[in-house]
């Protein structure tokens, strides 16, 4: 029997209310959260869906009974681009896989990767003294693929960047316009305007990465990077290595999803200490005393940051790059007594979870006080999830943070970017969180 107490939409007022989650995805679920609640289901046409902020159910799906919920229509768009890598990849193929990739993301091999982030970074710096103006959004983007090149494939992707940029970016829209119009999406096969620009952004992404592969193995150079793992390295459970379609699609995968999410993060962390420059004066007064004045910044130097790690985790709540986790249930579930049908979809928006005023005071405001040691002691599990959770939770997290501090330590070392004031700033919520405008701002030397 369902759960009479948990809201139901079905029928005309659910397919009518649903039309505005592609208009504005970020308020839809923030709205549902505070007028109907943590746990909220959908009938929309034959199909079940059940928005969930509650961390409780979070923790169940994500973790729990993660056997059960396989990734969504949403990922399975998303694979058109990244084939069968870590993201969208499933079952034995997944666990396989990841294993191959996790030595590369060792501590270790992150120590390892430290000098090419800050060595990427502080070219980005020197380029600064030139410049008086920028998008720090493509500033960023520039760099952090840069430094996914150098770290875990051991290549100089410069002269890659533009192009590489320009089709994942039409890529990236493209999918997202065909999974939010889902169950009513086009088929792949008709050439529409969305299909055909997605199709060509697949083939001018592929050449470059079989370039990337192709010359590694022509080379016959051995380093151990990721790239390595994925050309020669023989799992020790099953002995099989991987084809050059595997190969193919965790490259694709890794060149998106490393730099993708790791940009946004800085950008919009920029965007937020600019428009807090009290927060702003402090983080830059920190790194002044913490690390040296010139020269390589190192992992050592970074965990003296305090406040600069806090305002970086909450930027990652207030604003999070992975805004959306989607699941489908294989089999019939129960979730706090509701009776959960086989073929369900189960969403998680990470930006609404991040904001339920039932978990944080003052959700909207940015304080990074919120991640002292004493308040973060006392967070219920499962409230704050940039990296998603579980079994699947994000391979590169420890990766990413790291990055993303040296390089916040390293621009702000000689440089102070404000925001543009006559620049419009709105969220655009695709495959990741973006900027849809861009972030212009200006550099001011601190």
């Amino acid at each position: 029997m369902e759960n009479s107490k948990i809201p139901k939409f079905k029928g005309w007022k659910a397919f009518k209310k649903s039309l505005q989650i592609p208009k504005d995805p970020l308020n839809f679920f923030l709205n549902d959260l505070k007028t109907y609640g943590d746990f909220i289901k959908y009938k929309i046409f034959h199909l079940n869906y059940y928005f969930i902020f509650d961390p409780d159910i979070i923790r169940y799906v994500l973790q729990e009974n993660n056997s059960n919920y396989k990734k969504s229509i949403f990922y399975k768009e998303l694979a058109r681009l990244t084939g069968k890598g870590l993201i969208a990849s499933e079952g034995k193929l997944w666990k396989k896989n990841r294993r191959l990739a996790q030595k590369a993301f060792k501590k270790s091999s992150i120590e390892e990767f430290s000098k090419i982030f800050y060595e990427e970074a502080e070219l980005l710096s020197d380029e600064w003294n030139e410049k008086k103006e920028i998008d720090i959004s493509k500033e960023m983007m520039k760099l952090t693929f840069q430094i996914v090149g150098r770290a875990l494939f051991s290549a100089n992707l410069d002269s890659y960047i533009k192009i590489m940029d320009e089709n994942l970016s039409n890529a990236v829209e493209c999918i997202t316009k065909r999974a939010t119009s889902y169950p009513t999406t086009i088929p792949y096969f008709i050439p529409n305007k969305t299909n055909r620009s997605l199709k060509k952004a697949i083939i001018e992404i592929d050449k470059i990465v079989n370039e990337i592969i192709s010359n590694r193995i022509s080379s016959k150079i051995r380093t151990n990077d990721l790239l390595d793992s994925l050309i020669y390295s023989i799992d020790e459970e099953t002995g099989e290595s991987m084809d050059p379609k595997q190969i193919r699609d965790e490259t694709i995968t890794f060149l998106f999803a490393g730099h993708e999410t790791t940009s946004n993060a800085l950008t919009w962390t920029f965007y937020l200490l600019s428009e807090h420059p009290e927060i702003r004066k402090k983080v830059i007064e920190e790194i002044k005393n913490n690390i040296p004045k010139e020269g390589r910044i190192t992992i050592k130097d970074i965990e003296k940051l305090d406040l600069t790690s806090r305002v970086l985790k909450e930027s990652m709540r207030l604003l999070p790059p992975v805004w959306i986790i989607e699941r489908n249930s294989i089999g019939e579930d129960v979730l706090r007594g509701e009776k959960i049908p086989a073929g369900s979809i189960v969403t998680i928006c990470t930006y609404a979870v991040h904001r339920n005023p039932k978990f944080w005071t003052n959700p909207d405001e940015f304080d990074p006080d919120r991640f002292l040691p004493k308040e973060e002691s006392k967070r219920y599990h499962f409230t704050y999830i940039p990296f998603g959770a579980g079994p699947r939770v994000c391979i590169g997290n420890n990766f990413a943070f790291t990055e993303a501090m040296i390089i916040l330590a390293c621009l702000y070392r000689n440089h102070e970017p404000t925001l543009m004031t006559s620049h419009p700033v709105e969220m655009e919520p695709l495959v990741t969180l973006r900027p849809k405008y861009g972030m212009k701002m200006v550099l001011g030397k601190d």
